[in-house]
């Protein structure tokens, strides 16, 4: 039975230790007070009866992973409520997102001719073919904004992936964030017939099913379940969990294991497998690989923060099901959830007459001071005043709230994060019994971070075929 340490109790390390605890001697060290990493929930003091998540609150429906594993740790999921829909802040007002979109890019540019307007939809419509790009890992915002005009960047996209990354489109991969689009621009064809295609296949796909399946997912209480549900499973199959005990260092001995230090002692260990943000990862490799250690420190990170608010509805009830605001809005907030309105199972736990929201703020890029040096109560006020002037809801009040920062937690896909990746991947695939996950790699969500861990442990369990990790799509 071999020996196996899982560094970082995030859902990446967790992942693996549940596959794994079963046939090895299975330890995860967790430097903090809890698992789960960005996945975290609360109850808001007792005002919500079951939790509402302080990070990640969904996983995409069509990717299996998050429904594969819900399913198997006796997980029910729950889906949006289809009765309501999210705006984006365009033109000082709320106005719909469009709907038949590959990440705001339309096929027809007629379905964005409400948001943006006439010389918008027109400058769409005249797609400035530029030339095949020898190397398409491009920014997607530049390339978006040569084929089609920057409105479409600036409203539309830019708002849409600043929700998966808290980057700017403009910063972001095309690779690594829109690669459904990466064919034009590698052919140098067309974006609007490319999205054309897609869109029909997408219909096709759904005409097959019985119903149009949602976008997303989640669970009752959250998505943040699937953590006390993993570790349960882990323990269950004979795993050990340790929190407080951060690693100070990874060293690979001379007989091919691997020495693992904490402040409570050394532990010995036929594979290690590092489940931590870059920076940290990144640390413990600097001896044992330096390559990697190095790729590792060149990833750069957003920094957010997440307002929760109970609302007393004094404007009557909420309509939508919450809203994003482009860059150039230069609004506080950049996005906000109506999480009642979303969540069903979260609405029919509610007094009437209240609501549960959730306000985004922070980008990649913001200059220091922004709003990372406010107390929790001005960066509170800040964004309920925002919020309140974005929807005109000034009778609206805030019953009871939390903020919860996320410093340094979400890795920027820049152009050549993927090549970076690949080439960290086979340096370490040259070190036996040495393993990396998380969302450093191949994508920053849930299905994309199981999916590498599922490909490890998978991997582990037959260590001769040690090989570079390869997963191609990055959410």
């Amino acid at each position: 039975m071999s020996r196996m340490t899982i560094v970082g109790g995030g859902i990446s390390g967790l992942a693996v230790a549940h596959r794994l605890a079963a046939a090895h001697e299975v330890t995860v060290l967790e430097a903090g007070d809890r698992l789960g990493g960005c996945l975290k929930s609360t109850t808001l003091g007792g005002h919500v009866g079951v939790g509402l998540d302080l990070g990640a609150e969904a996983s995409l429906v069509r990717r299996p992973e998050t429904r594969e594993l819900a399913a198997e740790l006796g997980l029910d999921l729950e889906f949006p409520s289809p009765h309501h829909s999210s705006q984006v802040l365009a033109a000082g007002r709320l106005q719909a997102i469009p709907k038949r979109t590959i990440m705001g890019v339309p096929g027809d540019p007629e379905v964005v001719r409400d948001l943006l307007g006439d010389a918008a939809t027109a400058r769409i419509a005249a797609e400035v073919l530029t030339p095949a790009l020898a190397d398409p890992d491009t920014s997607v915002g530049e390339f978006l904004a040569a084929r089609l005009g920057d409105d479409l960047v600036d409203t539309l996209v830019d708002p849409l992936l600043s929700g998966v990354y808290a980057g700017r489109c403009r910063d972001l991969s095309l690779a690594a964030t829109v690669p459904a689009l990466l064919p034009a621009a590698a052919a140098g064809t067309s974006v609007l017939d490319l999205v054309t295609a897609l869109l029909a296949a997408r219909d096709e796909q759904a005409a097959a099913s019985d119903a149009a399946a949602p976008v997303f997912m989640s669970l009752v209480g959250g998505i943040s379940r699937l953590i006390p549900a993993l570790e349960s499973a882990i323990t269950a199959a004979g795993g050990r969990i340790r929190t407080h005990s951060p690693v100070t260092a990874v060293e690979r001995r001379d007989d091919g294991t691997w020495t693992v230090t904490t402040p409570d002692g050394a532990h010995t260990a036929d594979t290690v497998v590092l489940a931590t943000p870059a920076p940290v990862t990144a640390g413990l490799l600097a001896e044992a690989a330096p390559g990697p250690a190095r790729r590792l420190r060149a990833v750069p990170y957003a920094s957010t923060a997440l307002v929760v608010a109970l609302l007393d509805l004094g404007d009557g009830p909420l309509t939508g099901s919450g809203f994003l605001v482009p860059a150039a809005a230069d609004t506080f907030i950049k996005a906000s959830t109506f999480a009642s309105n979303k969540w069903p199972w979260l609405a029919d736990r509610l007094p009437e007459g209240t609501a549960l929201i959730r306000m985004s703020v922070g980008r990649f890029g913001d200059a220091p001071g922004t709003w990372q040096e406010l107390d929790d109560t001005a960066l509170r006020d800040r964004a309920f005043a925002d919020w309140q002037e974005i929807t005109g809801r000034s009778g609206d009040r805030i019953i009871v709230s939390q903020v919860q920062r996320w410093d340094d937690a979400l890795p920027q896909y820049l152009p050549g994060h993927l090549g970076a990746m690949a080439d960290l991947d086979a340096d370490i695939g040259t070190i036996p019994g040495l393993e990396v996950v998380g969302s450093t790699y191949a994508g920053v969500g849930i299905p994309a971070c199981l999916a590498r861990a599922e490909t490890v442990a998978q991997r582990l369990s037959r260590p001769a075929d040690h090989h570079p990790t390869e997963t191609k799509e990055t959410l």
